[in-house]
C-alpha cells in the first residue's frame, strides 16, 4: 500500500516538474491562449523563384520579325515567283531605326517589319556594312518600344544572356545562355564577337542579345558552322555569335549619317611579334598601300603614327578608323635597322 501511495506521488510530482518546465518554455500558454499546433509542426521556407521576366518585358517588344520579300522571275513559267525570308530586328531609336543582320534582308525587294502590338510597316533600308554582317532599316510609326541601351555594357565571360527573337517565324522566342567567351573567330581582322551558348535558329539573326537586366548587349548573327565526315555543313550547338552592342551602335549612328561606314586599310596582315615587340609582317596585298610605299613581309611594325604596335587588334582598329586620304608613319624594324615609312591609308572594301 505505502509503495503505491509513493508511486503515485512521484508520478504527481515528475507531472508538476515537466509542466512547469513547458510553461516556461512555451509562454502563451501561460496567457491560456489555444495551443498552436505549428509550434509543433516543421516552418516551411519559400525562396523567391530566380526569374528574367523583368528584363523579357524591358527588352521583348522592342524585338521585331523581319520578312524580305525577294520577287524574282520563274523561266519556266515567265512569271514572278516571291520568296520569304525571315529573321529579326531590334528597335533602336524612337525614330524608327532598326539593327539587323545583312544577310537577313540581302537581295530583298520589300522588307515588312512586324512589331509586337501586331503591327506590319514597310521599312526602308538606310545602309549596309558587310564587314560586320549589319544593316539599319527605318519605319514610320508611333509608338515604337526602344530596347534598353547602355552606353558601355559591362560584359564578362560568365554573365548570363537571353537571346530574343522569331526562330521559325514562331513568334517571339527566348533562350538563355552564357557570355562563353570574346572571340575573333569569323572576322579576325576587324572586331570580336560575343561567343554565347544560347540557342540560335533561323529566323533569329538581327534579334537582340540582352543582360539579365533586359539591356542590349549585342545583335545577335550566327550559329558556329563546320563540316562533317561527309563534307556536309553542320551547325554546332552551344556555340552562338553576336556583334558587340557598341560596334553595332557605331556602325548604325555612321549609316545613318553617311549612309555607309568608311574604314582606312594599308594592306597589310601580321601577327604579334613571338620574339619581343611589334607586330610580324606576314602578307602584303599586291597593288596595296602597303606594298606601294615597300612594306616587306618579315618586316616588324614598332608604330603606327602615335600608337605602339605590340596589340595586333587595336593597331588593325586603329587603322580601320582612320580616313582614306590621310597619310601614317610606320616605324619599321627591318633586319635591326629602324625605318620610318610614309603610307596613305586606303578605303576598305
Amino acid at each position: 500500500m505505502l509503495k503505491t501511495i509513493s508511486f503515485i506521488f512521484k508520478s504527481i510530482l515528475i507531472g508538476v516538474v515537466v509542466s512547469s518546465i513547458i510553461l516556461l518554455l512555451v509562454p502563451d500558454l501561460r496567457k491560456g491562449s489555444d495551443i498552436s499546433w505549428a509550434l509543433f509542426s516543421k516552418q516551411t521556407v519559400t525562396q523567391e523563384k530566380l526569374s528574367f521576366n523583368h528584363a523579357v518585358n524591358a527588352a521583348g517588344p522592342a524585338v521585331v520579325n523581319i520578312y524580305s520579300i525577294d520577287s524574282t522571275v520563274s523561266f519556266n513559267r515567265r512569271q514572278p515567283v516571291e520568296r520569304i525570308s525571315i529573321g529579326s530586328g531590334v528597335i533602336m531609336t524612337e525614330s524608327g531605326y532598326i539593327l539587323t543582320c545583312q544577310h537577313v534582308i540581302e537581295n530583298a525587294n520589300s522588307i515588312l517589319v512586324g512589331l509586337q502590338d501586331g503591327r506590319r510597316v514597310e521599312a526602308q533600308i538606310i545602309g549596309k556594312d558587310p564587314i560586320t554582317d549589319l544593316a539599319v532599316l527605318r519605319i514610320n510609326a508611333d509608338n515604337l518600344h526602344v530596347i534598353p541601351q547602355q552606353d558601355n555594357p559591362d560584359m564578362r565571360v560568365g554573365d548570363v544572356v537571353l537571346a530574343i527573337g522569331n526562330p521559325y517565324d514562331l513568334g517571339q522566342t527566348i533562350t538563355q545562355g552564357i557570355v562563353s567567351r570574346f572571340s575573333q573567330s569569323l572576322l579576325a581582322n576587324y572586331f570580336d564577337y560575343i561567343q554565347t551558348d544560347a540557342v540560335l535558329n533561323e529566323g533569329n539573326s538581327g534579334g537582340a542579345l540582352v543582360d539579365s537586366n533586359g539591356y542590349l548587349v549585342g545583335i545577335n548573327n550566327a550559329n558556329y558552322k563546320t563540316l562533317d565526315s561527309r563534307r556536309r555543313v553542320k551547325e554546332v550547338e552551344g556555340v552562338s555569335f553576336a556583334i558587340p552592342y557598341d560596334l553595332a551602335k557605331k556602325v548604325m549612328d555612321e549609316m545613318i549619317t553617311n549612309g555607309k561606314v568608311t574604314r582606312g586599310v594599308l594592306g597589310f596582315g601580321g601577327q604579334e611579334n613571338p620574339l619581343g615587340d611589334g607586330i610580324l609582317v606576314t602578307s602584303v596585298t599586291p597593288s596595296s598601300p602597303a606594298e606601294v610605299s615597300g612594306l616587306h613581309v618579315g618586316d616588324i611594325v614598332v608604330s603606327v603614327d602615335t600608337l605602339a604596335a605590340n596589340d595586333l587588334r587595336k593597331t588593325l582598329d586603329f587603322i580601320s578608323n582612320t580616313l582614306p586620304g590621310k597619310t601614317m608613319e610606320l616605324k619599321v624594324n627591318r633586319n635591326k635597322t629602324l625605318l620610318t615609312i610614309p603610307i596613305v591609308v586606303a578605303e576598305l572594301k
